[in-house]
């Protein structure tokens, strides 16, 4: 598979997904503070990867102070997203997981992101920029803050 490279015309989607977190972080959450997002967001990758960090681990990936993640890991298990679970090979180290609720809420930012990526790609690619078209982008990005 051909190694994915952004272009020019590639800046508007990715520009949105990033709009899209900082603002799920904000609206959908709170006003959760950039490290706890970046914290929540590595557990959550990693899992896809098939790696679970310590919180040592998870401080040294984030380069965030391992007190300040510890923090933020503790709200994230009293939230029901992130739980610890013993390493089989060594009883001292706990891993990092997400639970059922943090992988049915990133199933449904996927499909939120998704929704705007396409329609910022479809507004993009048009090269017209209508009023129709930018109303339902105001639209798809003001739906999403609240719901659940």
């Amino acid at each position: 598979m051909a190694k994915w490279e952004p272009t020019e015309a590639d800046d508007g989607v990715i520009y949105s997904l990033f709009w899209r977190l900082l603002e799920l972080a904000v609206h959908r959450y709170g006003s959760y503070p950039t490290g706890q997002l970046l914290t929540v967001m590595t557990i959550i990758l990693l899992d896809r990867a098939g790696y679970h960090p310590t919180v040592g681990e998870l401080a040294r990936i984030t380069r965030l102070p391992k007190s300040t993640v510890s923090r933020y890991v503790s709200a994230e298990m009293n939230n029901g997203y992130v739980e610890e679970v013993i390493d089989p090979e060594d009883r001292r180290r706990r891993r990092l997981h997400p639970t059922a609720q943090a992988r049915e809420e990133q199933q449904w930012h996927r499909q939120k992101v998704r929704e705007i990526a396409v329609h910022t790609h479809d507004v993009l690619e048009g090269r017209s920029h209508t009023e129709k078209q930018a109303r339902e982008l105001v639209q798809l990005l003001m739906g999403y803050g609240g719901e659940k």
